[in-house]
């Protein structure tokens, strides 16, 4: 039998937002999955979809005992079968379930403590249904710039040690920085882990790639499901400023590379006077923050005059070329500069 609407069944059961018979119909699909041969026919995307949001809420319910959806309690009164139905969705055996089974016990059998210590409390989910962005303050100070369409799901407190959202669509982050409590935005396919930056996430429906620009500080991004050891799931990346990471579902691919238009990150003078060129392309990389590779004996004893308009990294670099008669790539996340030298001019 085929579910074509899986996917999102499955975000509102994570997200705590199914009907009670959806959500029964769901747990039930998680203790066919503990059979030898569940009687559930699922293709491989719809078995990689729920291996993802069953890792998902496995280990939104172990960050210190964050009360992430309603049906917690339902979750810990079945953890150990929760763990088996992981071991068989990720076709790892029974070597597994010894391996989750101590941080799943402790969450079980330990004594449930204050909320003002350990639960995030009080979920709140804002979807933006007008045209223009609008901004949502957290309990800790930070601030999110929720787009057009965009929901956002957070508590009213978050937990003793993590602060969590989820998000559907696209919104700025702006993160009050707290080194002992990391920030961390789930999405359909990724979740990205701060200590105290600014960065936009875009995680459209469907099939389209999911971005991650970072404007200040450094994110991890990772796919989900990676924790759990799954060979078709791809590392985590760590992204810098004028940096994005790209994840796409359909290739399982996730990859860095500058943004489309790096922002300046650092006050810089751009007006030269018989200046060295590699002093020039120094200067933009302090000022944007951007490596730029050269052939450092090509352009021994170069040097311009040059005052750089005040347009974007880019445009400084198509003026710069021009003058030396040079050509410049992205490669990744930095850039590549190509002069013949200056011994013709």
């Amino acid at each position: 039998m085929k579910h074509p609407d899986l996917h999102h069944l499955l975000q509102r059961y994570q997200q705590g937002e199914c009907t009670p018979e959806e959500q029964r119909l769901v747990e039930h699909w998680y203790s066919l999955l503990g059979h030898e041969q569940p009687p559930l026919t699922l293709t491989a995307a719809e078995r990689q979809q729920l291996r993802a949001e069953l890792w998902q809420r496995i280990e939104a319910q172990t960050l210190d005992g964050e009360d992430v959806s309603p049906p917690a309690r339902s979750w810990r009164a079945g953890a150990w079968r929760w763990v088996a139905a992981a071991a068989v969705v990720l076709g790892v055996g029974a070597g597994a379930q010894h391996l989750l089974a101590p941080s799943v016990a402790a969450l079980v059998t330990a004594p449930a403590a204050p909320a003002t210590t350990q639960q995030a409390s009080g979920w709140h989910s804002y979807h933006n249904t007008s045209v223009q962005t609008q901004t949502v303050r957290l309990s800790d100070g930070s601030t999110v710039q929720v787009s057009a369409g965009a929901q956002l799901k957070y508590p009213a407190r978050f937990a003793a040690r993590h602060r969590t959202v989820y998000l559907k669509g696209e919104a700025f982050f702006q993160i009050a920085p707290d080194k002992a409590h990391p920030f961390r935005v789930y999405t359909h396919e990724v979740v990205t882990t701060v200590l105290g930056t600014s960065f936009l996430v875009r995680a459209p429906e469907g099939p389209q790639p999911v971005v991650v620009k970072v404007r200040t500080g450094r994110v991890q991004v990772n796919p989900l499901g990676s924790a759990a050891g799954v060979a078709a799931v791809p590392s985590g990346v760590v992204v810098l400023p004028n940096q994005q990471a790209v994840y796409s579902p359909l290739r399982r691919k996730l990859q860095r590379e500058l943004v489309a238009e790096p922002l300046q990150l650092a006050a810089q003078s751009f007006a030269f006077d018989d200046r060295p060129v590699t002093e020039v392309l120094a200067t933009l990389e302090k000022a944007y923050g951007v490596d730029i590779d050269y052939d450092a004996s090509a352009l021994a004893g170069c040097t311009v005059t040059l005052n750089l308009p005040d347009e974007s990294l880019y445009s400084k670099l198509d003026v710069l070329c021009k003058t030396l008669g040079a050509s410049y790539t992205t490669s990744e996340t930095h850039i590549v500069f190509r002069s013949p030298g200056c011994a013709a001019r």
